[in-house]
């Protein structure tokens, strides 16, 4: 966590992320959501003046899409790395991929968790992937894809059709050091497992 933070430009902190940050010493540029995991909210604005904080409370959006919209109008990012967007609730985890298929598609869109990275690929964001021979992937639609293509894999996509509803390609193996996976239309993830 401590290096992404340190490579980042802009860093946020969503609701009880706000924990997990202070518990590493480190300070983000802003403070988003409803904030029910935050406790002295009131402390936290004394203590931290210099910190942004959005105390949002819309019961129809989720943190994940307070922190998104907040991204948008204050920072000129191409680049989302979300720590702890995999969580420990699969139904956070599955709105939050969700949500991401509306992000900007120019968007490199990166979850990154202590077992697995997952990135979203859409036509204008297609995927580059360096030194991860031997590494098990998946590449899974959550809308319908079409000409899903790659290099670099053991069972490799040429001009694919993948749906949810028809194909999708699990336990796939990375057999090169350079792998690229793109799509000409729709969203897909590439779930990219840090175990060898």
């Amino acid at each position: 966590m401590r290096w992404r933070f340190e490579e980042s430009d802009t860093t946020v902190a969503v609701d009880g992320g706000w924990v997990v940050l202070r518990n590493s010493d480190l300070l983000p540029d802003a403070l988003i959501g409803d904030l029910d995991s935050c406790e002295a909210l009131d402390q936290i604005r004394e203590d931290f003046p210099e910190l942004e904080i959005s105390h949002i409370m819309d019961p129809d959006t989720t943190d994940f899409e307070k922190a998104i919209k907040w991204v948008e109008t204050h920072t000129q990012t191409t680049e989302l790395i979300i720590l702890g967007g995999v969580g420990k609730r699969s139904d956070h985890f599955l709105s939050n991929l969700l949500v991401s298929l509306r992000i900007d598609p120019t968007w490199s869109v990166v979850f990154d968790d202590d077992s697995e990275w997952i990135s979203r690929v859409s036509p204008s964001s297609s995927l580059l992937l360096g030194g991860r021979k031997g590494t098990t992937l998946s590449i899974l639609p959550l809308v319908p894809c079409d000409g899903v293509s790659s290099k670099g894999l053991k069972w490799e996509l040429t001009n694919e059709s993948l749906s949810p509803d028809s194909k999708f390609s699990q336990s796939n193996l990375c057999t090169s050091d350079e792998v690229e996976i793109s799509c000409a239309s729709g969203n897909l993830f590439v779930i990219l497992s840090k175990r060898l």
